[in-house]
């Protein structure tokens, strides 16, 4: 069958595929509900009940991974290598190189006077540069913390927040499976009956989208393809219904129109301390144009053989300490945009599907940003235009399969056995 069929893009029934194949009835039937589990397809029916088969022409699994994904990931691998590293470096550069140049700093005061008072640091020293970062040595190392920062032990240590300052706050944990959980929970509180609509309402999707998602729901979930009286193509999940505490049936989802997206935090820190930081680095940054040369000039002596330490990496780490969240505020800038994309679609979702029947543009799109969306999306969402305006001329638009695919999904759930939760008695138990 796969041969059979491979380069065709066009839709074909069961009869198109057992004649391009030469395979008996049955078997072509097993052979197609095969390749729609391994291969990118899709699934539609007829008027009269007749399933449509539609496989991607290069036959491309549905467990494939393109070369957008791979780098993806290689691209996360040196990401997370790189915020190791550079996280490392901050914690000895940062500071280091700012005591280092206040060092040169106090050397320039004292030049003329020919002072050599080193005896008090102020307190610093190695003990000062913990307490800088926010790293506690105890009473027998340090001493007794300040009660300023007794005061503020709840606040994440200062190197936490340089760290966010560069990198962002730390994401929260979450579960891979999550959409999967939600989707299959969904399918077993629907009586293990569930269509592309259901998807496209859930999960914000186009129908494209969710038609491809439900044949992988059925790969994975063993469902079966079934076709209602008119002609809606629907999923059976009995297996899923099985439980063995009663699990109740019915319980209300949260759409995606519930579900907006929300900006996440470019630092999480509060402003001043995103000012101190940015201070601390910037202090570093103009020191090799600044506090170097008076250094040499002052003092009569030449570090040019030591160019790196005081030129070169001071430079390149405090560029690159800016450069980082600087990156990561333009590309905020652009995920915004896509997420208020990705939230108006989720928007509009929520108005088509909180009304029926012909309805104006103005009802389902009030601002500028839903009507575009509307007319760029309208055949994806399932809706069409309806061929007369109303009384006062305005343009009307209809959703037929929205309103099609929930009225049989309501007939074919009311008719779900109920006994296709049942477990069954348990016959051997290991407790006994």
């Amino acid at each position: 069958m796969l041969e059979a069929l491979r380069g065709r893009s066009a839709r074909l029934t069961r009869a198109d595929a057992i004649v391009a194949s030469g395979l008996p009835e049955d078997e072509a039937g097993r052979a197609l509900t095969m390749l729609l589990k391994e291969y990118r397809s899709h699934l539609s029916a007829t008027e009269s009940g007749e399933l449509l088969y539609e496989f991607d022409p290069a036959f491309a699994r549905r467990d494939a991974v393109s070369w957008r994904e791979r780098a993806a990931t290689v691209g996360s691998k040196l990401w997370k290598a790189f915020t190791f590293l550079f996280k490392v470096a901050i914690v000895v550069t940062l500071v280091g190189y700012f005591a280092l140049f206040v060092a040169m700093m106090v050397a320039l005061v004292f030049a003329r006077s020919g002072s050599s008072d080193n005896d008090d640091d102020g307190g610093f020293g190695i003990g000062g540069l913990f307490w800088f970062w926010g790293w506690d040595m105890g009473s027998d190392g340090y001493g007794r913390r300040p009660a300023r920062l007794a005061a503020r032990e709840k606040r994440a240590p200062f190197y936490k927040r340089v760290f966010a300052f560069v990198f962002g706050p730390p994401e929260p944990a979450v579960d891979p499976l999550q959409d999967e959980k939600q989707i299959v929970a969904y399918i077993r509180a629907q009586r293990g009956r569930i269509a592309a609509v259901d998807l496209v309402r859930l999960m914000g999707w186009t129908f494209p989208r969710a038609e491809e998602e439900v044949t992988r729901l059925m790969v994975d979930y063993g469902g079966e393809p079934e076709v209602s009286d008119d002609g809606v193509v629907f999923y059976t999940f009995k297996e899923v219904r099985k439980t063995a505490d009663g699990s109740a049936e019915g319980i209300s989802p949260r759409w995606a129109s519930e579900r907006l997206e929300a900006p996440s935090p470019l630092t999480g820190n509060e402003p001043g301390t995103n000012m101190l930081i940015g201070v601390f680095n910037g202090f570093n940054l103009l020191a090799p144009f600044w506090i170097v040369p008076m250094f040499e000039s002052r003092l009569h002596v030449s570090l040019e053989s030591s160019r790196f330490v005081f030129w070169d990496f001071p430079l390149a780490f405090s560029a690159l300490f800016f450069a980082v969240p600087a990156g990561r505020w333009i590309k905020a800038r652009l995920e915004a945009g896509r997420r208020r994309a990705r939230n108006d679609q989720r928007r509009l979702l929520g108005r088509i599907f909180a009304g029926s029947g012909a309805r104006p543009r103005e009802e389902l799109a009030p601002t500028p940003a839903l009507g575009a969306l509307l007319d760029r999306e309208l055949v994806a969402l399932g809706g069409d235009i309806a061929p007369e305006p109303d009384d006062f001329g305005r343009v009307l638009y209809t959703f037929p399969r929205i309103e099609q695919e929930i009225a049989a999904l309501a007939r074919v759930r009311a008719a779900a056995p109920s006994v296709e939760r049942d477990a069954g008695p348990v016959v051997f138990s290991s407790a006994d």
